[in-house]
């Protein structure tokens, strides 16, 4: 199976980036460290220049798995994470595009997360929900890491990710 982690953090070596690799080592999974990449945000005109938004749908399209990875910062995606999603609503804009938006129906899709609080925060949660859900994109598994005291991930969560992911 292939695992495309489309992963975005201010902090490159802390809470999410150890839960990817947490996940990374039970798992063979492509990284992509979106916060690198150059993404025109959306416009109404869907007039862009050549960036790396096309080169990145073609790896989400290839894969099996779509792992979305991000802190929660202030309820929220990263601000990478957010222009992607938002740039994927072109492949719905534009007739030529619409092909690769039904491509992406009935992908499993994946949520991973760190944050200071116990449990997930539903505001991000639903967002993904409804991103899924907008795209018909199967949500398959959340794993949230609650970091208050630093890196923790609870092992049956983990566990439970990880059989996700294999199926």
């Amino acid at each position: 199976m292939k695992t495309l982690v489309l992963f975005s953090s201010a902090n490159k070596q802390g809470n999410t980036a150890q839960l990817v690799s947490e996940v990374s080592q039970h798992h063979h999974a492509e990284v992509v460290d979106i916060d690198f990449l150059n993404i025109t945000p959306y416009n109404y005109n869907n007039d862009y220049p050549a960036d790396d938004f096309y080169p990145l749908v073609e790896k989400m399209l290839a894969a099996e798995h779509l792992v979305f990875a991000s802190p929660v910062y202030w309820h929220a995606v990263t601000a990478p994470m957010k222009s992607l999603i938002d740039r994927m609503t072109e492949l719905l804009d534009v007739a030529v595009l619409k092909p690769k938006a039904r491509q992406l129906e009935g992908k499993r899709s994946y949520v991973m997360a760190s944050s200071a609080s116990p449990e997930i925060c539903p505001i991000y949660h639903g967002f993904f929900k409804n991103v899924f859900k907008y795209f018909n994109m199967e949500l398959a598994s959340t794993l949230h890491a609650p970091c208050r005291e630093g890196f923790y991930v609870e092992p049956a969560e983990l566990e439970g990710f990880n059989r996700a992911l294999a199926q």
